[in-house]
C-alpha cells in the first residue's frame, strides 16, 4: 500500500500525468464501462418516476405552455436564437438551446404532454453523471471513490428542482457541455491534437448557447492551465482556441442582443447591489449541500444557515493546511465555485431570494477540493470500509431525494409545499392563488391573495388577482377597488386596467370601461383583447359601429385566425347595412371555428333577407346542430318555413321556441297562424 501511495503522490505533484483519458483508465480499470454504466443507470432510475410528473406552473407555463403554438413548429427553430427564454422578449434569459430542446421534445411527445420534457431532463443527468466520473478519473481520483462521489452528487436533494422541475433544463444543458469542454480541453493539454481543441471550442459554444454562466468558463480554462500546465511550453495552438472563444463570444453578443436588447436588460437590478444582496448564497449552498436537512423548491434566506456557512468556510480555509493537494490545486477548486457562482447572483428577483438549481454546476468545485482534501490511501482498491461509509449515505440521499422530488408533481402540491417550507413566500401565495381561482375555488383564492398582499402590500399582482376572482363572484365594486390598487402601485399595468375595464362594463359604466381600455392600449398597441372587448362596447353599447369595425380589424391584423372578431364585425356589417361584407366575416370566422352557431344563424338572417330561404334554413340547420336549445335559430327557422309554405315545419318549430320560452309571443302567432292556414287547407 505504501509503494502504491508514493506512485501515486508522485503523478499527483503539480501536474496531472500526461497520458489518453479513456486508454489510461482502461489499463488501470478493466471495470470501466462497468463503471459509466452505473454512474449512467442509477439517477436515471432514481429519478425515472418524475416522468409522470405534469407542470408546475412556476415559470413551465409562462415557457412552454404559453408558446406551444410557437414550440410545436420546428421551423420556428431559428428563431430560439433570436428571442429570450419566454419567447416573447420580457427578460434578461437567453437559453436557445433550452428553447430547441422543448422543440424537439414536443416533436417526440406531442404538445399536450409533460412526460417527454421530464425524460430529456433524466436523459441530461445521465449523461452528466457520465462525464462528471470521467472527470474526476481525469483528476486521478481512485475509481471507487470517482464513482461513489458522482452518484452521490448527481443524486443529491440539493439538485433536485435541477432535474424535476423542467425550467432547469438550460443548468442541466450547461453543466453537461461544460464538463465534456472541460474533458476535451484536458485532452488538448495532454495530447496536443488538434480535433480535442475543436472539440473542445464546440462544447464551449454549446454551453454558451445553453445559459449565460458559460461565459466564465475561460476564466477556469486559464486557472486549471496556469494550475497544472503553467511550466510546459506554451503550445501556439492555445492562441487558436482563444480567438475561436473570441469568435463564439462575438456571435453569442450579437445574438443575444437581437433577443433581449442589449448585454443586460435594462428592467433588471443594478449588478453590484444585486451581487451585495446574494452574497448570501454562497454559505447557504454549502450548508445545504453538506447538510440537506431543508431544501425547499423556493426557498429564502435563513440566518442560521448564514451563519452555520459561515463555520463551513472556516472548516474549508482550515483545510488548506491539508498537505494531499498543492494549495493551488485547492485554489483551482474554489475558484471554479467562486466564478460560476457569479453569474446567478447577478440577477436579483424581487420575490425570490435564490433557486437551488442554479449551483448545479458550481458545487462540483466544492466537490472536487473535498476529495482533494482525502488523505490519498483512502478508497484505494480494496478498502471496504471506507466506502461502505459513502454508500451508507448514497442510499440516505437517494430516500431524501425521492422524497423531495414528489414535490414537483403538479402545480397545487408544488406551492403547498413552498409555503409549508417558506411561509413567507409571497410568490407561492400568488401563485397558489390563480391555481385555486382557475379551479373556480374564489374564496381560497382570496385568502391567499389576502396572504400574499400581507407579507408584501407593494406587490401590485394579488391586488389585480384578487380583483379577478372578487369579480368572478359578482362583487365588482370590490374587484374595482382591487384594480385601482393594483395600478396606484404601478400604472402601467396594463392587465390591471384591462380588468378594471371589464368591471366597469359589468356595472354599466361603458364610457368609463372604454377610458381604460383606451389606457391600457396606449401601454400597449398590440393588446388583442383589449381592443376587442372595446370594440364589443362599442358595438353592444353605445352603437358606434364604424368605431368597432376599426377595433376588430386591429384585432383580426394582430391575431390573424380571431372568429369572434371576424363575428363581430360581421355583426356591425349587419348593422350598417353591409350584408355582403358581413356574410364575409361569418364565413371567415366558420373557417376558423367551424361549430361557430351564431355565425350560422346570422348568415341565415342575411340570406332569408335577401329571399334566399332554402340557403337560410340550411345555416339555422347548421346552428341548431350545434345549439340545440337555440331559440332565435328556430324562430328564425319557423319564420323561413312559413314562407316556404312549410306549415308542418314552422309549426314544429315554434314548438321547440315555446318550449324553451312558454312566454315568446312570436311564436305563439306564428304558430296560430300557420295552424289556421293548415286548417283551411284541410
Amino acid at each position: 500500500m505504501k509503494k502504491h501511495n508514493q506512485k501515486y503522490h508522485k503523478q499527483n505533484k503539480n501536474t496531472i500525468k500526461e497520458n489518453s483519458l479513456f486508454i489510461s483508465i482502461k489499463k488501470k480499470n478493466n471495470n470501466l464501462i462497468l463503471y459509466i454504466f452505473i454512474a449512467f443507470v442509477v439517477p436515471v432510475l432514481l429519478y425515472i418516476q418524475t416522468v409522470n410528473y405534469k407542470f408546475t406552473n412556476f415559470d413551465d407555463n409562462r415557457i412552454i405552455s404559453n408558446n406551444i403554438t410557437f414550440l410545436s413548429n420546428f421551423k420556428n427553430a431559428s428563431q430560439a436564437f433570436t428571442t429570450d427564454a419566454f419567447v416573447v422578449k420580457i427578460s434578461s434569459f437567453y437559453r436557445p438551446m433550452q428553447t430547441l430542446s422543448y422543440m424537439i421534445d414536443i416533436q417526440l411527445s406531442g404538445p399536450k404532454e409533460t412526460w417527454m420534457f421530464h425524460l430529456s431532463n433524466i436523459l441530461l443527468l445521465g449523461l452528466i453523471s457520465c462525464s462528471l466520473f470521467l472527470l474526476l478519473i481525469r483528476f486521478l481520483i481512485p475509481p471507487n471513490l470517482a464513482l461513489l462521489s458522482t452518484l452521490i452528487y448527481c443524486i443529491h436533494p440539493l439538485f433536485v428542482s435541477s432535474i424535476a422541475w423542467i425550467p432547469a433544463r438550460g443548468d442541466l444543458q450547461l453543466t453537461l457541455f461544460s464538463l465534456l469542454s472541460f474533458l476535451f480541453l484536458i485532452e488538448l493539454f495532454q495530447k496536443g491534437k488538434i480535433i480535442y481543441l475543436f472539440l473542445n471550442w464546440t462544447a464551449f459554444t454549446i454551453a454558451l448557447f445553453c445559459k449565460e454562466t458559460a461565459a466564465f468558463l475561460p476564466f477556469i480554462f486559464i486557472i486549471y492551465y496556469f494550475t497544472f500546465y503553467y511550466k510546459k511550453r506554451f503550445d501556439n495552438k492555445y492562441l487558436l482556441i482563444i480567438l475561436l472563444y473570441f469568435v463564439s463570444g462575438i456571435l453569442w453578443l450579437w445574438l443575444r442582443s437581437i433577443a433581449i436588447g442589449g448585454i443586460v436588460n435594462p428592467k433588471d437590478n443594478v449588478v453590484i447591489i444585486s451581487i451585495i444582496h446574494n452574497l448570501r448564497t454562497i454559505p447557504e449552498s454549502l450548508v445545504k449541500f453538506f447538510i440537506p436537512y431543508d431544501i425547499a423548491p423556493i426557498p429564502s434566506f435563513s440566518l442560521f444557515k448564514f451563519l452555520t456557512g459561515l463555520v463551513m468556510i472556516s472548516i474549508i480555509i482550515l483545510l488548506f493546511r491539508n498537505k494531499e493537494r498543492s494549495k493551488k490545486e485547492k485554489i483551482f477548486c474554489l475558484s471554479w465555485f467562486i466564478i460560476l457562482m457569479i453569474p446567478s447572483m447577478i440577477y436579483k428577483h424581487p420575490y425570490i431570494d435564490y433557486l437551488d438549481h442554479r449551483f448545479f454546476l458550481p458545487m462540483i468545485g466544492i466537490m472536487l477540493f473535498i476529495l482533494f482534501s482525502f488523505p490519498k490511501n483512502w478508497f484505494v482498491k480494496g478498502d471496504i470500509k471506507r466506502a461502505w461509509i459513502l454508500i451508507i449515505i448514497l442510499i440516505s440521499l437517494c430516500s431524501f431525494t425521492i422524497i423531495k422530488s414528489s414535490s414537483y408533481t403538479d402545480p397545487m402540491t408544488f406551492y403547498n409545499t413552498v409555503i409549508s417550507q417558506n411561509s413567507n413566500s409571497v410568490l407561492a401565495y400568488h401563485n397558489r392563488g390563480n391555481l385555486k381561482k382557475d379551479r373556480a375555488d374564489f374564496k381560497g383564492a382570496i385568502e391567499d391573495f389576502n396572504k400574499a398582499i400581507a407579507i408584501d402590500p407593494n406587490f401590485a399582482n394579488p391586488y389585480n388577482n384578487r380583483g379577478s376572482a372578487k369579480g368572478c363572484t359578482g362583487d365588482n365594486p370590490g374587484a374595482i377597488e382591487d384594480y385601482n390598487k393594483a395600478i396606484a402601485i404601478n400604472p402601467n399595468y396594463v392587465e390591471a386596467l384591462f380588468n378594471r375595464g371589464v368591471a366597469k362594463k359589468n356595472m354599466g359604466d361603458n364610457l368609463g370601461a372604454i377610458e381604460d381600455y383606451n389606457k391600457a392600449i396606449a401601454i400597449n398597441p398590440n393588446y388583442a383583447e383589449a381592443l376587442y372587448n372595446r370594440g364589443c362596447v362599442k358595438l353592444n353599447k353605445i352603437g358606434d359601429n364604424l368605431g368597432a369595425i376599426t377595433d376588430f380589424n386591429t384585432v383580426i391584423s394582430i391575431t390573424k385566425k380571431n372568429a369572434d372578431a371576424y363575428y363581430n364585425r360581421g355583426v356591425a356589417n349587419m348593422k350598417l347595412g353591409n350584408f355582403k361584407e358581413a356574410s364575409e366575416d361569418y364565413n371567415k370566422a366558420i373557417d376558423i371555428n367551424p361549430n361557430y352557431a351564431d355565425a350560422y344563424h346570422n348568415k341565415g338572417v342575411i340570406l332569408y333577407s335577401t329571399g334566399n330561404l332554402q340557403e337560410a334554413i340550411i345555416n339555422f340547420n347548421y346552428a341548431i346542430d350545434i345549439k340545440p336549445n337555440y331559440l332565435s335559430a328556430y324562430l328564425n327557422r319557423a319564420i323561413s318555413k312559413y314562407h316556404l309554405k312549410d306549415l308542418t315545419g314552422t309549426i314544429e318549430d315554434c314548438e321547440n321556441v315555446l318550449k324553451l320560452n312558454p312566454n315568446n309571443v312570436n311564436a305563439m302567432n306564428l304558430k296560430t297562424k300557420a295552424q289556421q292556414e293548415l286548417q283551411k287547407k284541410r
